[in-house]
Formats: C-alpha cells, sequence, structure tokens
C-alpha cells in the first residue's frame, strides 16, 4: 500500500545530531510525542526498549513511535557513535500522527539496510558541516531514509502493523493534511479560520475540532507556528532587515511581530539575527 501522498507529505525535522558515547554514558528512561530514529553508525550500545534489553552494534536501526519507552548505556570497553533524528508533522495513510507501521523498534531493513546506511552518513556530514543549503540537502535525505524504512516494513515483514484507523479517521486525516499543506504554502497570506474552512469545503467549527485533534494546535496557531519558524530561518539571512522578515512571513506590523516571536521562542528577532549572522 502506498503510505504517502507526496503533494501533503512533508515532515519537520526536529534534530539531527551523532553523538559519540564513551564508556559510562546513559540516559535515562524516557519517550517523545514525535517519531525518532536512531541509527548506529559504528561500535555498540545497549539499549532499554518498553523494558526488553537490546544489544546493538554497528548498522542496527531503531525506529521510537511516540509514547514507546527508551534508555541507552555505554557499557565499559565499547563505544558508540549513533545519529539521532527527530521527526514531527508526519502523517501516513490508515496511521496515527507521528507513527510509523511497526510493531518492534528494532528494523530489519533487508535489501535496503548499505542504501540506508550510506544516506545516514551522508546526513551526518551535511549537519555537521552545515554548507550552504546543508539543511534542505539533510532534508532531502531524510525523505530518502524514510522512503526505505517503509519499503523494508512493506516487502513482506513481520513487523508490520496493518491500518490502525477507520475510513472516518482516514478522511480526517486526509483533511488535516491537506490544511497542513495549505497553511504552510500560503502562510505569507492572511489566512482566518473561515477563509481556511472554505477552501476545504468543511465548516469552520468542524475544522477547528479535527485539526486540533490531530496536531494539538487550533489551525491559526499552527499558521502562527508555521510563520515564526520561516522568520527564524530568514532571520539569519544578513540582506533581510526585522521588518522585511515580518512582512515576508505575513505580519504588516513590525512590532506585533516581534513581541509574537519574543513570545514564542524566548528571545527577540534581532538577537537571534545578531547571533545568527555572526556565527
Amino acid at each position: 500500500m502506498a503510505y504517502t501522498h507526496v503533494q501533503t507529505f512533508n515532515p519537520e525535522i526536529l534534530y539531527a545530531f551523532d553523538p559519540l558515547n564513551e564508556a559510562g554514558n546513559y540516559s535515562k528512561t524516557h519517550s517523545h510525542n514525535f517519531l525518532e530514529i536512531s541509527i548506529l553508525l559504528e561500535g555498540e550500545a545497549d539499549y532499554l526498549v518498553d523494558g526488553e534489553r537490546q544489544d546493538v552494534g554497528t548498522g542496527t536501526v531503531m525506529l521510537f513511535n511516540p509514547g514507546v519507552k527508551h534508555a541507552e548505556r555505554q557499557k565499559e570497553g565499547t563505544f558508540s557513535h549513533q545519529l539521532h533524528i527527530g521527526l514531527t508533522n508526519l502523517s501516513l495513510n490508515g496511521l496515527p500522527r507521528n507513527h510509523f507501521p511497526n510493531k518492534r523498534a528494532l528494523l530489519d531493513l533487508g535489501c535496503y539496510a548499505d542504501a540506508f546506511m550510506e544516506k545516514a552518513w551522508r546526513v551526518t556530514k551535511e549537519f555537521n558541516e552545515q554548507r550552504s543549503e546543508y539543511q534542505l540537502m539533510g532534508k532531502g535525505l531524510i525523505l530518502e531514509m524514510l522512503g526505505l524504512l517503509l519499503r523494508s516494513l512493506e516487502d513482506g515483514s513481520d513487523n508490520t502493523l496493518p491500518p490502525a484507523l477507520s475510513q472516518t479517521a482516514v478522511r480526517q486525516q486526509h483533511l488535516v493534511n491537506h490544511a497542513v499543506y495549505y497553511l504552510e504554502n500560503h502562510h505569507s497570506e492572511e489566512i482566518t479560520l473561515e477563509q481556511l474552512a472554505q477552501q476545504l469545503f468543511v465548516s469552520p467549527a468542524h475544522l477547528s475540532k479535527i485539526f486540533k485533534e490531530a496536531t494539538g494546535l487550533s489551525p491559526i496557531h499552527y499558521l502562527i507556528h508555521v510563520r515564526l519558524k520561516h522568520a527564524k530561518e530568514l532571520l539569519k539571512q544578513e540582506e533581510w532587515t526585522i521588518k522585511e522578515v515580518a512582512q515576508a512571513v505575513g505580519y504588516q506590523d513590525a512590532y506585533h511581530f516581534s513581541k509574537l516571536f519574543k513570545k514564542y521562542y524566548g528571545t527577540a528577532p534581532s538577537q537571534v539575527a545578531k547571533e545568527e549572522r555572526t556565527v
């Protein structure tokens, strides 16, 4: 089955980092409300996943769905070099938001393993070197990695969950996906809840209810999130003034934009611009 719709599949990368872990390193048991991929690039490690201990080595790939409890420990005499990728705003057909169709966290990629690891190393290189357009290059590679993960799960794997959503839930999922797509692509325009609902041929109340159930945010608060996320990227570019950034993401009043930005990120846009442009 096709898990993705190309037009609306646009996950947000929360982080991609590759720690070098030495003996004695450990993390407390924790879980996330987003999807996390953990890849052992080199070495070995001891993982605890939902109470079950796993000794893992080079080439191991683990995928932690929201709520899956996990911890890791580096045993004496060992080391590991890992890549961790956090993803949100991820929607697959027939599955809850930010979930992949794997029963177990430990994956077997089969014939896709070599291609997957090659891309994982390239992601590591992009995010470490931070050359021009590294985020775009990194996201492209991560999307390819997600495609390989889905193919490996679909190719006769006993680690694959069947679609978990009812037809009604699937329709609601598609509605939310199209709303997100519209907000992402029209964030610089004046958008009201009523206008968005009209675009999607539903009532404002229905859209607001379904959208918040899926994302945890109202459509308008999600729009603010999208605008400020794009603004933060534009602030890194020296040729943009604060007023120009504000207008580019849909705010005509630079003062209002600055107040909103500081409330959201805890720092003024001028400070972000100053710090990012002097790196």
